[in-house]
């Protein structure tokens, strides 16, 4: 016999979730400015550490937690 249409549902349900926790990941502050706002595909250590938008995006982020 087949399984009731609910179940199949919640089976398929946890498997996406799994799917995206494994995928999907918070971005850490340090990050967010140079994966969302940044043009540059690349920056070399110096340029990132002293990088305004970046050092900008971190300090907005620390005042509003």
């Amino acid at each position: 016999m087949s399984e009731p249409y609910g179940k199949g549902v919640n089976y398929f349900r946890r498997l996406w979730q799994r799917l995206m926790g494994q995928i999907v990941q918070d971005v850490p502050d340090d990050y967010q400015a140079c994966e969302f706002e940044c043009r540059k595909l690349q920056c070399a250590m110096g340029d990132w550490e002293k990088c305004e938008r970046r050092l900008r995006s971190v300090a907005q982020n620390q005042e509003q937690a």
